[in-house]
């Protein structure tokens, strides 16, 4: 584990309490836990939020790849509004300080617990990929084999994906796979059909309008982009839209 403080009295109250279970890598500051990140890898990261010069909650924004530490953030009492925001920024979860030991104890080995099933569901993936499988994908071709690991890799990114084929090849399964073994699962899939879309209509389809924007907006309308906040949007057949812009 790794634990982020500025107050040495705090990082050798929280070491020695998992002492003999865990190795635990010490930093003071965010620059130094980057450095620290950067050098190895850990399964759970105790975040005090309140430190000189860059605050816990600007590394919590950093940390988003889907086999990252999981972050339990350390709080001030009284700070409610600041644990909300660090649950939707990613954290596992936070404590407020003061705390009791058995709760520390019980989050910790509750965040190594499901980093651990993790790891399991991660191998079971790769296993799965290198026997010719991804989801509810089969193929034991070379060539699907292949497909399959390059999708594995790239589910676990949180990148913009270009998929390339023929018509009829899959993309779109492939698009469906990606969503469902990423990080964004737990968000919406929204597909949009590009080619099938007028040009005119791809700026409101995409971003919304307001209610009167124009004649025959007599209502509000969220767009894909808003609709798939914290999942995933599939632009299908993005090229002839593509084309088409050039055409033009």
């Amino acid at each position: 584990m790794l634990i982020v403080d500025d107050e040495e009295a705090a990082r050798y109250a929280l070491a020695r309490v998992f002492r003999g279970e865990y190795r635990a890598v010490e930093a003071t500051s965010v620059a130094e836990a980057r450095l620290r990140i950067r050098a190895e890898r850990f399964d759970v990261i105790l975040l005090d939020h309140n430190m000189p010069g860059e605050d816990g909650l600007i590394l919590l924004n950093e940390i988003g790849a889907p086999d990252s530490a999981a972050v339990i953030m350390i709080t001030a009492h009284g700070s409610e509004r600041l644990a909300v925001n660090a649950m939707k920024a990613g954290a596992y979860d936070y404590l407020a300080k003061p705390y009791e030991i058995d709760e520390l104890r019980l989050v910790v080995t509750r965040a190594m617990e499901r980093q651990a099933l993790r790891e399991e569901v991660r191998g079971l993936r790769e296993y799965l990929a290198a026997e010719g499988q991804f989801g509810n994908m089969v193929g034991s071709s070379p060539a699907m084999r292949e497909l399959f690991r390059q999708a594995e890799r790239v589910a676990q990114s949180d990148l913009p994906v270009l998929i390339l084929g023929e018509s009829g090849t899959g993309k779109d399964l492939i698009a469906q796979e990606l969503h469902a073994t990423s990080m964004r699962s737990g968000g919406r899939l929204v597909a949009l059909n590009c080619a099938a879309l007028p040009e005119t209509l791809v700026e409101s389809e995409l971003f919304g309008y307001e209610k009167g924007a124009f004649t025959g907006a007599t209502q509000t309308k969220a767009g894909l982009l808003e609709t798939a906040d914290g999942g995933t949007v599939f632009l299908d057949e993005i090229a002839a839209t593509i084309r088409s812009f050039r055409a033009n």
